[in-house]
């Protein structure tokens, strides 16, 4: 039986199996049953300087103190300066923030996600067309 993966390249389901499987032990029933689409991450297309104009940089709901809004805003624009890719933008946010304010941050970032969090403090911005979900 053939399936196709996410780039639209014909694979068995042994193909798959074999190309996704972890080394830890995974359910060998998962890999039939599901398709496994890889997705790239998006780069960062405007340059900070550009993304992070006063009219760019919307924040949608926050309650965190002010001192931790601006230091958003600032890891935020050195986050983009050095990783320029979604995934990268999120570890440095989370790990920053970990460091400086302790706790258990998580970050979100994409173009088109869904979310319901009840967090106890978070800040939700937009730049350009990427939101950000700063959580804990």
């Amino acid at each position: 039986m053939m399936k196709i993966n996410g780039f639209g390249k014909k694979m068995t389901a042994k193909q798959l199996r074999t190309k996704f499987e972890r080394q830890d032990s995974c359910d060998e029933t998962y890999f039939d049953e599901f398709i496994h689409l890889q997705k790239k991450s998006h780069k960062w297309r405007e340059p900070p300087e550009k993304a992070l104009r006063f009219e760019n940089l919307i924040i949608q709901e926050t309650n965190l103190p002010l001192e931790q809004i601006e230091e958003s805003k600032k890891m935020l624009g050195d986050a983009l300066q050095l990783c320029g890719i979604e995934n990268e933008i999120a570890s440095f946010m989370k790990r920053k923030f970990d460091a400086k304010y302790g706790g258990h941050w998580q970050c979100i970032v994409g173009r088109n996600f869904g979310s319901h969090l009840d967090p106890i403090q978070f800040i939700h911005f937009t730049v350009s067309k990427i939101s950000v979900i700063l959580f804990r």
